[in-house]
């Protein structure tokens, strides 16, 4: 998990880069060619924060899936027959189930049980664990960690500033940055409009509400597999 830590580092810092690269763009709205072919108007700032904001959800995306391959490769390094009854549904829904057709609570415990038979002797291959479906905001984060049994706790500073809803139709910076990102990739909004009606110091406080709520979220998991809460109680005491 501290591998992903640092990928999480390193593409904050590339963030952080491009965006005084489009301050520095920003600074030369409207200004003369001086002898040069660039001239560079709003439009191009448009398109430029827009880019922005599809980097920051990638960021999300990458570092929410990297965590969720590091937990299944963790988990396997234990015996099935060890495994939290959580943690052997999310490998049967991952190595079993494909989520596409549909499948009842019950019959999905029960393959769960039958599944614990079947591989209690085996140690199976690396899994990556399932997220919700739709992009990553912050409740399919939370929905995905509490699944797996992963309790987050967050900083006071760090709760209120990813909750609260303060964004376009009460939505937090999260649903916000997934919503935003889904309009320019699907094309329901272009480039150039995606983040018109926002400010680079708006992307700014963006960035500044998402990266340091899923550095939190990763420094859980990276809490939850030191302390091997995938684990059944009794053999962690063991």
């Amino acid at each position: 998990m501290r591998d992903v830590l640092t990928y999480l580092d390193e593409r904050q810092e590339e963030f952080a880069s491009h965006l005084t690269i489009a301050r520095m763009l920003e600074a030369r709205v409207d200004e003369g060619t001086s002898g040069s072919d660039l001239h560079v108007e709003v439009r191009h700032i448009n398109t430029i924060k827009s880019g922005l904001l599809v980097h920051l959800y990638n960021i999300v995306e990458a570092v929410t899936t990297r965590t969720l391959k590091s937990v299944g490769r963790a988990v396997v390094t234990k015996r099935p027959a060890l495994w939290t009854e959580t943690v052997l549904k999310e490998w049967v829904r991952a190595a079993v189930w494909s989520g596409e057709e549909r499948i009842g609570e019950g019959a999905f415990n029960r393959l769960a049980g039958v599944s614990r038979t079947l591989v209690s002797g085996l140690a199976p291959e690396e899994f990556a664990v399932k997220g919700e479906p739709g992009s990553w905001d912050d409740e399919a984060i939370k929905k995905v960690a509490g699944r797996l049994g992963c309790r987050l706790a967050f900083t006071p500073e760090i709760s209120r500033a990813a909750f609260e809803k303060k964004y376009r139709n009460e939505t937090t910076a999260m649903r916000f940055l997934a919503d935003r990102r889904n309009d320019i990739a699907h094309g329901s909004s272009t480039f150039e409009e995606g983040a018109r009606n926002m400010t680079l110091d708006n992307l700014e406080e963006l960035a500044g509400r998402v990266l340091p709520f899923l550095k939190a979220v990763t420094e859980c998991y990276q809490a939850y597999l030191d302390g091997e809460a995938y684990l059944q109680v009794e053999e962690v005491a063991a």
